[in-house]
Protein backbone atom coordinates (compact mmCIF):
# COMPACT_ATOMS: atom_id res chain seq x y z
CA UNK A 1 0.00 0.00 0.00
CA UNK A 2 2.77 2.39 0.92
CA UNK A 3 4.51 1.86 -2.43
CA UNK A 4 1.37 2.72 -4.42
CA UNK A 5 0.64 5.80 -2.36
CA UNK A 6 4.25 6.94 -2.59
CA UNK A 7 4.21 6.40 -6.33
CA UNK A 8 1.08 8.50 -6.76
CA UNK A 9 2.35 11.18 -4.35
CA UNK A 10 5.55 11.49 -6.39
CA UNK A 11 3.48 11.68 -9.58
CA UNK A 12 1.34 14.44 -8.02
CA UNK A 13 4.41 16.53 -7.24
CA UNK A 14 5.75 15.98 -10.75
CA UNK A 15 2.52 16.72 -12.65
CA UNK A 16 1.15 19.60 -10.57
CA UNK A 17 2.87 22.41 -12.56
CA UNK A 18 1.11 21.26 -15.74
CA UNK A 19 -2.04 19.61 -14.38
CA UNK A 20 -3.44 20.55 -10.97
CA UNK A 21 -6.44 18.30 -11.67
CA UNK A 22 -4.30 15.19 -12.14
CA UNK A 23 -2.23 16.15 -9.10
CA UNK A 24 -5.43 16.33 -7.05
CA UNK A 25 -6.55 12.95 -8.36
CA UNK A 26 -3.18 11.43 -7.50
CA UNK A 27 -3.40 12.80 -3.97
CA UNK A 28 -6.92 11.42 -3.61
CA UNK A 29 -5.67 7.83 -3.64
CA UNK A 30 -7.06 6.16 -0.52
CA UNK A 31 -7.01 2.62 0.85
CA UNK A 32 -9.93 1.56 -1.36
CA UNK A 33 -8.21 2.75 -4.55
CA UNK A 34 -4.92 1.16 -3.47
CA UNK A 35 -6.79 -2.12 -3.06
CA UNK A 36 -8.41 -1.65 -6.47
CA UNK A 37 -5.03 -1.08 -8.13
CA UNK A 38 -3.67 -4.19 -6.40
CA UNK A 39 -6.14 -6.24 -8.47
CA UNK A 40 -4.38 -5.43 -11.76
CA UNK A 41 -0.83 -6.22 -12.90
CA UNK A 42 1.84 -3.85 -11.63
CA UNK A 43 2.52 -2.39 -15.09
CA UNK A 44 -1.18 -1.42 -15.37
CA UNK A 45 -1.04 0.84 -12.30
CA UNK A 46 0.54 3.84 -14.04
CA UNK A 47 -1.26 7.04 -12.96
CA UNK A 48 -1.98 8.40 -16.45
CA UNK A 49 -3.23 4.99 -17.57
CA UNK A 50 -5.51 4.76 -14.53
CA UNK A 51 -6.78 8.29 -15.04
CA UNK A 52 -7.43 7.75 -18.75
CA UNK A 53 -9.52 4.67 -18.01
CA UNK A 54 -11.43 6.54 -15.29
CA UNK A 55 -12.17 9.37 -17.72
CA UNK A 56 -13.34 6.88 -20.35
CA UNK A 57 -15.82 5.58 -17.80
CA UNK A 58 -17.14 9.06 -17.07
CA UNK A 59 -14.98 10.49 -14.26
CA UNK A 60 -14.57 14.28 -14.54
CA UNK A 61 -10.98 15.35 -13.77
CA UNK A 62 -12.19 18.79 -12.68
CA UNK A 63 -13.79 17.07 -9.67
CA UNK A 64 -11.08 16.04 -7.15
CA UNK A 65 -13.45 13.45 -5.66
CA UNK A 66 -14.46 11.84 -8.95
CA UNK A 67 -11.75 9.18 -8.87
CA UNK A 68 -12.84 7.90 -5.47
CA UNK A 69 -16.48 8.06 -6.55
CA UNK A 70 -16.00 5.97 -9.68
CA UNK A 71 -13.88 3.56 -7.66
CA UNK A 72 -16.89 3.00 -5.40
CA UNK A 73 -19.64 3.11 -7.98
CA UNK A 74 -18.07 1.27 -10.91
CA UNK A 75 -15.33 -0.82 -9.30
CA UNK A 76 -15.79 -4.04 -11.36
CA UNK A 77 -15.90 -2.14 -14.66
CA UNK A 78 -12.91 -0.01 -13.66
CA UNK A 79 -10.81 -3.04 -12.70
CA UNK A 80 -11.75 -4.90 -15.88
CA UNK A 81 -11.00 -1.93 -18.13
CA UNK A 82 -7.72 -1.13 -16.38
CA UNK A 83 -6.53 -4.74 -16.52
CA UNK A 84 -6.65 -4.70 -20.33
CA UNK A 85 -6.02 -1.02 -21.05
CA UNK A 86 -3.30 -0.06 -23.51
CA UNK A 87 -3.80 3.70 -23.45
CA UNK A 88 -0.56 5.59 -24.04
CA UNK A 89 0.03 9.31 -24.04
CA UNK A 90 2.32 8.87 -27.10
CA UNK A 91 3.93 12.24 -26.39
CA UNK A 92 6.02 13.51 -29.33
CA UNK A 93 8.02 15.71 -26.95
CA UNK A 94 9.90 12.53 -26.07
CA UNK A 95 11.56 12.86 -29.45
CA UNK A 96 13.61 15.78 -28.08
CA UNK A 97 16.30 13.53 -26.54
CA UNK A 98 15.75 10.85 -29.20
CA UNK A 99 16.27 12.75 -32.46
CA UNK A 100 20.02 13.35 -31.80
CA UNK A 101 20.46 9.59 -31.35
CA UNK A 102 18.78 8.90 -34.69
CA UNK A 103 20.92 11.60 -36.28
CA UNK A 104 24.08 9.96 -34.89
CA UNK A 105 23.05 6.56 -36.26
CA UNK A 106 22.01 8.02 -39.61
CA UNK A 107 25.38 9.76 -39.97
CA UNK A 108 27.19 6.42 -39.55
CA UNK A 109 24.82 4.26 -41.60
CA UNK A 110 25.43 3.47 -45.26
CA UNK A 111 21.71 2.98 -45.92
CA UNK A 112 18.44 4.50 -44.67
CA UNK A 113 17.24 3.52 -41.21
CA UNK A 114 14.42 1.05 -40.75
CA UNK A 115 12.44 1.96 -37.65
CA UNK A 116 10.52 -0.44 -35.41
CA UNK A 117 8.59 1.69 -32.91
CA UNK A 118 7.81 -0.81 -30.14
CA UNK A 119 4.80 0.31 -28.13
CA UNK A 120 3.96 2.79 -30.85
CA UNK A 121 0.30 3.53 -30.03
CA UNK A 122 -0.50 5.93 -32.89
CA UNK A 123 3.09 6.27 -34.06
CA UNK A 124 3.62 9.88 -32.97
CA UNK A 125 7.19 9.00 -32.03
CA UNK A 126 7.78 7.17 -35.33
CA UNK A 127 8.70 10.43 -37.08
CA UNK A 128 12.20 11.49 -35.87
CA UNK A 129 13.00 12.57 -39.42
CA UNK A 130 10.01 14.93 -39.40
CA UNK A 131 11.18 16.82 -36.29
CA UNK A 132 13.07 20.09 -36.21
CA UNK A 133 14.96 20.30 -32.92
CA UNK A 134 16.41 23.50 -31.47
CA UNK A 135 18.70 23.38 -28.44
CA UNK A 136 18.70 26.11 -25.80
CA UNK A 137 21.86 26.06 -23.68
CA UNK A 138 20.77 28.57 -21.06
CA UNK A 139 18.43 31.48 -20.24
CA UNK A 140 18.66 34.10 -22.95
CA UNK A 141 20.99 31.97 -25.07
CA UNK A 142 20.49 31.80 -28.83
CA UNK A 143 18.83 28.65 -30.09
CA UNK A 144 21.06 26.14 -31.87
CA UNK A 145 19.44 24.15 -34.66
CA UNK A 146 20.25 20.50 -33.96
CA UNK A 147 18.19 18.89 -36.72
CA UNK A 148 15.94 20.12 -39.50
CA UNK A 149 12.90 18.12 -40.53
CA UNK A 150 13.20 16.51 -43.95
CA UNK A 151 9.77 17.74 -45.07
CA UNK A 152 6.42 19.11 -43.94
CA UNK A 153 4.13 18.36 -42.26
CA UNK A 154 6.51 18.29 -39.32
CA UNK A 155 6.86 19.42 -35.71
CA UNK A 156 9.35 21.68 -33.96
CA UNK A 157 10.73 21.06 -30.49
CA UNK A 158 12.78 23.41 -28.31
CA UNK A 159 14.86 21.50 -25.77
CA UNK A 160 16.76 22.99 -22.83
CA UNK A 161 20.13 21.24 -22.78
CA UNK A 162 23.19 21.00 -20.54
CA UNK A 163 26.26 18.79 -20.51
CA UNK A 164 28.04 17.23 -23.48
CA UNK A 165 25.52 18.48 -26.05
CA UNK A 166 25.65 16.78 -29.47
CA UNK A 167 26.80 18.83 -32.42
CA UNK A 168 24.18 19.84 -35.00
CA UNK A 169 23.37 17.13 -37.51
CA UNK A 170 25.18 17.51 -40.82
CA UNK A 171 22.31 16.01 -42.79
CA UNK A 172 18.67 15.07 -42.23
CA UNK A 173 17.72 11.69 -40.82
CA UNK A 174 16.80 9.26 -43.60
CA UNK A 175 14.18 6.65 -42.73
CA UNK A 176 13.37 4.07 -45.38
CA UNK A 177 10.70 2.06 -43.56
CA UNK A 178 8.59 2.25 -40.40
CA UNK A 179 6.86 -0.47 -38.42
CA UNK A 180 4.58 0.34 -35.47
CA UNK A 181 4.25 -2.55 -33.01
CA UNK A 182 1.61 -2.26 -30.32
CA UNK A 183 -0.97 -4.45 -28.55
CA UNK A 184 -3.63 -2.15 -29.95
CA UNK A 185 -2.13 0.16 -32.59
CA UNK A 186 -4.14 3.26 -33.38
CA UNK A 187 -4.97 4.09 -36.99
CA UNK A 188 -5.03 7.88 -37.03
CA UNK A 189 -7.11 7.82 -40.21
CA UNK A 190 -10.00 6.14 -38.38
CA UNK A 191 -12.91 8.20 -37.04
CA UNK A 192 -12.34 9.28 -33.45
CA UNK A 193 -8.80 7.92 -33.32
CA UNK A 194 -7.19 11.18 -32.24
CA UNK A 195 -9.79 11.74 -29.52
CA UNK A 196 -9.02 8.28 -28.17
CA UNK A 197 -5.33 9.06 -28.20
CA UNK A 198 -5.56 12.27 -26.19
CA UNK A 199 -7.75 10.80 -23.45
CA UNK A 200 -4.50 10.04 -21.60
CA UNK A 201 -3.41 13.69 -21.72
CA UNK A 202 -4.14 15.92 -18.71
CA UNK A 203 -7.03 18.24 -19.58
CA UNK A 204 -5.03 21.42 -18.92
CA UNK A 205 -2.27 20.43 -21.35
CA UNK A 206 -3.69 22.25 -24.38
CA UNK A 207 -0.26 22.95 -25.88
CA UNK A 208 0.59 19.27 -25.61
CA UNK A 209 -2.62 18.31 -27.40
CA UNK A 210 -1.89 20.83 -30.15
CA UNK A 211 1.60 19.39 -30.63
CA UNK A 212 0.14 15.89 -30.78
CA UNK A 213 -2.24 17.05 -33.49
CA UNK A 214 0.68 18.40 -35.52
CA UNK A 215 2.55 15.12 -34.99
CA UNK A 216 -0.54 13.21 -36.10
CA UNK A 217 -0.54 15.12 -39.39
CA UNK A 218 3.14 14.30 -39.89
CA UNK A 219 2.54 10.63 -39.06
CA UNK A 220 -0.33 10.42 -41.53
CA UNK A 221 2.02 11.72 -44.23
CA UNK A 222 4.42 8.78 -43.67
CA UNK A 223 2.22 6.12 -42.03
CA UNK A 224 3.96 3.11 -40.50
CA UNK A 225 3.04 -0.49 -41.12
CA UNK A 226 0.92 -1.33 -38.06
CA UNK A 227 1.41 -4.71 -36.37
CA UNK A 228 -0.59 -6.02 -33.42
CA UNK A 229 1.81 -7.52 -30.92
CA UNK A 230 3.68 -7.25 -27.65
CA UNK A 231 7.22 -7.34 -26.35
CA UNK A 232 9.28 -9.42 -26.39
CA UNK A 233 7.34 -12.10 -28.25
CA UNK A 234 6.58 -10.13 -31.42
CA UNK A 235 9.85 -8.24 -31.76
CA UNK A 236 11.21 -10.66 -34.34
CA UNK A 237 8.05 -10.40 -36.43
CA UNK A 238 8.32 -6.60 -36.42
CA UNK A 239 11.99 -6.64 -37.39
CA UNK A 240 11.32 -9.19 -40.11
CA UNK A 241 8.68 -6.84 -41.57
CA UNK A 242 11.43 -4.36 -42.48
CA UNK A 243 12.85 -4.54 -46.01
CA UNK A 244 16.41 -5.78 -46.50
CA UNK A 245 17.77 -2.45 -47.72
CA UNK A 246 17.47 -0.57 -44.39
CA UNK A 247 19.49 -0.42 -41.17
CA UNK A 248 17.17 -1.75 -38.42
CA UNK A 249 16.61 0.40 -35.32
CA UNK A 250 14.25 -0.47 -32.48
CA UNK A 251 12.76 2.48 -30.59
CA UNK A 252 11.14 2.36 -27.15
CA UNK A 253 9.84 5.54 -25.52
CA UNK A 254 8.14 4.97 -22.19
CA UNK A 255 7.18 1.48 -23.34
CA UNK A 256 9.16 -0.90 -21.17
CA UNK A 257 7.58 0.22 -17.89
CA UNK A 258 4.51 -1.67 -19.15
CA UNK A 259 6.53 -4.85 -19.76
CA UNK A 260 7.04 -7.15 -16.74
CA UNK A 261 10.63 -7.31 -15.49
CA UNK A 262 11.53 -10.77 -16.79
CA UNK A 263 10.09 -10.04 -20.23
CA UNK A 264 11.84 -6.68 -20.19
CA UNK A 265 15.20 -8.41 -19.89
CA UNK A 266 14.24 -10.94 -22.55
CA UNK A 267 13.52 -8.01 -24.86
CA UNK A 268 16.96 -6.51 -24.18
CA UNK A 269 18.61 -9.88 -24.74
CA UNK A 270 16.75 -10.42 -28.02
CA UNK A 271 17.73 -7.00 -29.37
CA UNK A 272 21.36 -7.93 -28.75
CA UNK A 273 20.95 -11.38 -30.29
CA UNK A 274 19.48 -9.82 -33.43
CA UNK A 275 22.41 -7.41 -33.65
CA UNK A 276 20.19 -4.38 -34.32
CA UNK A 277 20.40 -0.87 -32.96
CA UNK A 278 18.21 0.17 -30.04
CA UNK A 279 17.26 3.71 -29.04
CA UNK A 280 15.37 4.13 -25.78
CA UNK A 281 13.92 6.80 -23.56
CA UNK A 282 12.78 4.87 -20.50
CA UNK A 283 12.33 5.51 -16.81
CA UNK A 284 15.69 5.76 -15.08
CA UNK A 285 16.63 2.57 -13.30
CA UNK A 286 14.19 0.09 -14.88
CA UNK A 287 16.87 -1.21 -17.26
CA UNK A 288 19.70 -2.63 -15.16
CA UNK A 289 22.25 -2.70 -17.95
CA UNK A 290 21.57 0.90 -18.97
CA UNK A 291 21.56 2.06 -15.34
CA UNK A 292 25.03 0.56 -14.87
CA UNK A 293 26.38 3.01 -17.48
CA UNK A 294 25.05 6.11 -15.67
CA UNK A 295 27.43 8.42 -13.79
CA UNK A 296 27.30 8.15 -9.99
CA UNK A 297 25.84 11.66 -9.67
CA UNK A 298 22.60 10.77 -11.48
CA UNK A 299 19.78 10.47 -8.95
CA UNK A 300 16.69 8.65 -10.21
CA UNK A 301 14.62 10.64 -7.70
CA UNK A 302 15.59 13.91 -9.43
CA UNK A 303 12.68 15.01 -11.67
CA UNK A 304 15.22 16.10 -14.28
CA UNK A 305 16.67 12.58 -14.34
CA UNK A 306 13.31 10.81 -14.48
CA UNK A 307 14.10 9.23 -17.86
CA UNK A 308 17.29 7.93 -19.41
CA UNK A 309 18.03 8.16 -23.12
CA UNK A 310 20.24 5.33 -24.30
CA UNK A 311 21.79 4.12 -27.52
CA UNK A 312 22.52 0.41 -27.87
CA UNK A 313 22.21 -0.06 -24.11
CA UNK A 314 24.51 2.82 -23.10
CA UNK A 315 23.10 5.85 -21.29
CA UNK A 316 23.77 9.08 -23.18
CA UNK A 317 21.39 11.54 -21.46
CA UNK A 318 18.85 11.98 -18.70
CA UNK A 319 15.75 14.13 -18.88
CA UNK A 320 12.56 15.20 -17.18
CA UNK A 321 9.50 12.98 -17.88
CA UNK A 322 8.59 14.98 -20.98
CA UNK A 323 11.99 15.23 -22.66
CA UNK A 324 12.11 19.01 -22.62
CA UNK A 325 15.05 19.39 -20.20
CA UNK A 326 17.98 17.18 -21.14
CA UNK A 327 21.37 16.68 -19.53
CA UNK A 328 23.72 15.08 -22.04
CA UNK A 329 26.17 12.66 -20.45
CA UNK A 330 28.14 11.80 -23.57
CA UNK A 331 28.09 12.71 -27.24
CA UNK A 332 26.26 9.96 -29.18
CA UNK A 333 28.35 10.79 -32.24
CA UNK A 334 31.53 9.49 -30.60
Amino acid sequence: MTDTRARYAAYADRIEPVSPSYAAWARSIDAALVALLAEVPEQQRQPELFFAVARRLGADPSDPGALRAIGREARPALVAALASATVQANDPRRLGPVVPLFAALAARASRPLGLVDAGAAAGLCSIPDRVTVDHRTGPGADLVRMHTAVADPSIRLVVDVTGDTPAPANSPISIGARVALDPNPIDLAADGAFDRLVEAVPPEALDRTALMRQAARATLAVPPVRLVGTLPGDLDRALDALPDDVEPVVLTTGTLVYVPGADRQRFVDRVRERGVHWIALERTGILRGVAATLPDDVDAADPDAFATASLDGVAVAVSDPFGVRVRWLRDPNL
